[in-house]
C-alpha cells in the first residue's frame, strides 16, 4: 500500500493515536500527494482546518499533538526510527534510546542531519583592539570566568549554534537555539566526564536538541537536561552570561576577548550557500525574527505575551519566573520574587542581569531601595552601597521557556 493510501486510512479510523504518525509523514514526506493526504487525515482527526500553507499546517497539527501529549501506541517507535534513518542512518541509535513514546512523538526533524550545522571547537580569539570586524550594535553573549572576559558574537554563533571552548581552564559549551533565541552557557564537565557537543538535527518544542560526542546522549538545549541515552536524567551546570550590544560590552569590559572571524565554510551541496559571516543586523535569522510565526510545532502558551516575546528567565529552588524584556527595559531595575526568593532584575542593552535581593527586604514588583550604580558580572552595587550577588539567568522566546516550565510565573502580570 502506498504511503498516501496509508495516510488516508489512518484519517478514516477517527483514532487520534495516528496523529503522531501522520505528523511525521507530513514532516519528512517527499511528495505533494503525500502532504495532501496526510494533511487531510490530520484535519479529520484533529478538527483543525488546513490553511494550505505547509509550514503553518505542520505547526498547527504538531502543536495540537503536543498540547494533548498523544500516546502513539504500539509499533510507533520502530516505525519512526525506520522513517528517520532514511534521513540519517545514525538516527537509529539516537532515537532508539528514547523510551517514552510521547517524547519520541514530540521529537521532530529540524531540517539538517546530525552535525549538519557545524559546531565550533576552540575558535580563535582576539583582544578588543584587534576586533575591527565588530560593529557597535552587534548582539554578543558575554561572560566572565575566572580572570577571562569573552564575548561571543551572535553573527558567528548564529551560523553554528554550538561552540565548545575552554575559559580560564574550564571546559564550556555555548549553545544557541536560533528558533528560541536562547543562548545558554554550560560547564562541559559532568562528574569525571568531559563532554563536547554537536547538533543532533532534532527539535523538541521547536528547541534545539544537542548530542554529546562521547556517549550519544540527547540533551535539551534550554534546560541542559539529558532526555535520552546513557546519561539520561543528568543535568549540566549553567553558567552566567549576558545578552548585550558589542558597544556596551566593550565600555564595561575593555580587557575582554572576542572571536576572530572564522574562515568561510563551504558545503558539498551546491545549493547551500557558504557561511561567510557578513554583518547584517539580525542575520542569519532576520526573516524568522521579524515574523510572529513559528516554523515548528510547540506547546501552546498563555497569551500574556506573544509567543516570540523575549523573556529573561530565572530558576530558583524549583520555582520559575519569566520577565518580559521589553517591559523591563521600559521600567528599569525592579525587585521581583521567584517563589519566595526576592531578586533584582536590571536591564542591559539587549538583555538583563539578575541579582539576589534577599537582603533588601523590598516589596516584590517595586523598585529597589537604591538604584543600581553598577550592575557588574559578579554583583550589583546600589546607590546606598548595598552589594547584591549575581544569579544565573537565561533569555529566550516566551514559547520556549513556558514549554519547558509550564508552572512558571511571569512579570508584568498584566500585558
Amino acid at each position: 500500500m502506498a504511503a498516501e493510501e496509508i495516510a488516508a486510512a489512518m484519517g478514516e479510523t477517527g483514532d487520534v493515536r495516528w496523529v503522531p504518525w501522520l505528523v511525521d509523514l507530513f514532516r519528512v514526506g517527499r511528495s505533494s500527494a503525500l502532504d495532501r493526504r496526510a494533511s487531510e487525515a490530520l484535519a479529520e482527526l484533529t478538527g483543525l482546518e488546513p490553511s494550505g500553507r505547509r509550514v503553518a499546517d505542520l505547526v498547527a497539527f504538531g502543536s495540537w499533538m503536543y498540547d494533548r501529549d498523544v500516546d502513539p501506541g504500539a509499533g510507533y517507535a520502530g516505525w519512526k526510527i525506520g522513517l528517520y534513518e532514511r534521513l540519517d542512518p545514525g538516527y537509529r541509535r539516537l532515537l532508539g534510546q528514547v523510551t517514552d513514546p510521547a517524547l519520541l512523538a514530540r521529537l521532530q526533524f529540524g531540517g539538517v542531519v546530525r552535525g549538519g550545522i557545524p559546531e565550533l571547537d576552540r575558535p580563535e580569539r582576539l583582544p578588543i583592539a584587534e576586533a575591527t570586524h565588530m560593529r557597535p550594535d552587534e548582539i554578543v553573549y558575554g561572560t566572565e570566568l575566572g580572570g577571562t572576559e569573552i564575548a561571543y558574537p551572535h553573527r558567528i554563533l548564529g551560523h553554528h549554534e554550538l561552540l565548545n571552548d575552554v575559559i580560564d581552564g574550564r571546559p564550556v559549551a555555548m549553545s544557541l537555539c536560533t528558533l528560541c533565541r536562547s543562548a545558554v552557557l554550560f560547564d562541559r564537565r559532568l562528574g569525571d566526564r568531559q563532554l563536547s557537543f554537536e547538533t543532533s538535527g532534532l527539535l523538541l518544542n521547536s528547541n534545539k536538541v544537542m548530542v554529546d560526542r562521547q556517549t550519544d546522549t540527547l540533551w535539551n538545549q534550554i534546560t541542559g537536561e539529558a532526555i535520552a541515552g546513557t546519561l539520561e536524567g543528568s543535568s549540566l551546570t549553567k553558567l552566567a552570561s549576558v545578552t548585550t550590544r558589542w558597544s556596551d560590552w566593550v565600555a564595561t569590559h575593555p580587557d575582554s576577548l572576542t572571536l576572530a572571524l572564522p574562515p568561510p565554510v563551504l558545503f558539498e551541496d551546491p545549493d547551500r550557500p557558504p557561511i561567510a559571516y557578513e554583518y547584517e543586523p539580525g542575520a542569519p535569522q532576520s526573516a524568522y525574527y521579524a515574523s510572529e510565526d513559528l516554523w515548528f510545532p510547540a506547546v501552546g502558551v498563555p497569551e500574556v505575551f506573544p509567543p516570540k516575546s523575549e523573556v529573561v528567565t530565572v530558576e530558583l529552588d524549583g520555582a520559575y519566573l519569566a520577565i518580559e524584556l521589553a517591559a523591563l527595559a521600559r521600567h528599569g531595575p525592579v525587585v521581583l520574587e521567584v517563589g519566595t526568593h526576592p531578586i533584582l532584575a536590571v536591564p542591559t542593552a539587549g538583555g538583563a542581569r539578575v541579582y539576589d535581593a534577599r537582603i533588601l527586604g523590598a516589596v516584590a514588583g517595586g523598585p529597589p531601595s537604591g538604584a543600581a550604580t553598577e550592575a557588574g558580572p559578579d554583583s550589583a552595587v546600589l546607590a546606598d552601597g548595598t552589594r547584591l550577588p549575581r544569579l544565573v539567568s537565561g533569555q529566550s522566546f516566551w514559547f520556549a521557556w513556558h514549554g519547558q516550565h509550564p508552572d512558571t510565573t511571569w512579570w508584568p502580570t498584566a500585558s
